[in-house]
């Protein structure tokens, strides 16, 4: 029977002073922010908005997700380079878990990308709140 070690413990493994482990992956500090958006049902296709602090440049995100609650269409989640880096088109009233492991999780963050922000694809009828939940590891 053989001991196999995944790309982080075969790292940690070998650690010396010369060698230092990727920041956030193995034994950072994990943090979340949990925001709430209330929307007044008059938010228009395209519109942005903003959720939670900036990501410290470095942080890695871990998971997250984002909840709709009766306002309408399928809005991304993303940051200032990509509108839909952790989430393409949220299901209204329901929970929906960040789904893009390809720019998403395990997204490092930098200078344009520190800002989680949704964007509308339709215009808004109802009222109702968005809640976005992310958690990230720093160092």
């Amino acid at each position: 029977m053989a001991t196999l070690y995944s790309v982080n413990k075969t790292i940690e493994r070998g650690i010396t002073p010369a060698t230092i482990l990727a920041p956030g992956l193995s034994g950072g500090n994990v943090r979340c922010f949990v925001d709430t958006y209330v929307g007044l049902g008059t938010e228009s296709a395209a519109d942005v908005i903003q959720f939670g602090p900036e990501l410290p440049v470095g942080a890695t995100v871990l998971w997250g997700s984002i909840t709709c609650d009766t306002m309408g269409g399928t809005p991304d989640l993303g940051d200032g380079v990509d509108v839909d880096a952790y989430v393409d088109e949220a299901t209204d009233n329901a929970v929906t878990m960040f789904n893009d492991v390809i720019t998403g999780i395990g997204k490092t963050i930098t200078a344009t990308t520190q800002q989680v922000s949704l964007t509308l694809d339709a215009a808004v009828t109802a009222a109702g709140v968005i809640t976005v939940v992310v958690f990230y590891t720093v160092e």
